[in-house]
């Protein structure tokens, strides 16, 4: 059972009150690291279909019922990241459960305080987030890593403005204007058509496009739902009046 491999490993910062089959009960308290203070607060940790969730005991107690900013879900859980709490079939995957939370904990500290999520612990909800990984990958392979993250940051490039356009080849259309990956050979930029990587070029350009879509979809449908901004953070695309923000991404990893 998942929930015996979390119990096993269950860390000396966790206070087990109380723990059954299906939950364990307990309080978090982690001492910071050269910071003043510590984090406290009530879970709830429970097996989900197999899978191992976490919440508050009481949801809306110390941090917002849901704030997706905050990757805090519509159910009430926490979202440590992409399939997180799935195949936890050993004292080793729960040990990096267990990880994965007390770093889910002091992020929520820092968005708190900042009300923003900090930097590169992004990853975008939904069914955006596998899209987002693929993109990012590409952009390692055309050695602009960086840039991506600086683009989820909120930052415009190439890739994110949907500028480029990709023909029925799967090559980037009008070959002969400069590769929009910056290369070059004897020091000159060589056309779209002779790019020695095109295929991760068209990869990120295409992927980017659709994690942004899926993003965009996620919060119509937040929306329909009737969920609304919780008002902690400084951006939030629930917020009444706010512009769609796909260019930006709203869960942890």
């Amino acid at each position: 059972m998942p929930l015996a491999h979390i119990l096993a490993a269950c860390p000396s910062w966790f206070h087990v009150v109380a723990a059954t089959e299906d939950e364990i009960l307990g309080s978090a308290r982690i001492e910071l690291e050269r910071a003043v203070g510590t984090i406290e607060v009530d879970l709830r940790i429970r097996n989900s279909s197999g899978a191992i969730a976490v919440q508050e005991q009481v949801p809306g107690t110390k941090y917002p019922k849901t704030c997706h900013e905050r990757h805090l879900q519509s159910d009430e859980h926490f979202c440590l990241g992409m399939h997180a709490g799935n195949n936890i079939v050993s004292r080793d995957h729960a040990n990096v459960w267990w990880g994965l939370l007390k770093h889910f904990l002091e992020l929520q500290r820092i968005a708190k305080r900042t009300r923003r999520w900090p930097p590169q612990q992004q990853m975008s909800h939904g069914d955006a987030g596998p899209h987002q990984h693929a993109a990012i990958e590409a952009a390692r392979n055309l050695g602009i890593e960086d840039e991506y993250m600086r683009m989820l940051e909120g930052e415009e490039s190439w890739f994110s403005t949907g500028t480029y356009k990709v023909n029925n080849r799967g090559k980037l259309a009008n070959g002969w204007l400069p590769c929009p990956a910056g290369c070059k050979s004897q020091g000159k930029p060589i056309p779209r058509s002779r790019c020695c990587n095109s295929k991760a070029v068209v990869t990120l350009l295409y992927q980017e496009k659709l994690r942004r879509m899926k993003v965009d979809l996620f919060y119509a449908l937040s929306r329909l739902s009737g969920e609304v901004c919780c008002g902690t953070m400084l951006n939030c695309p629930l917020r009444e009046g706010s512009s769609s923000t796909a260019a930006r991404v709203t869960a942890s990893i």
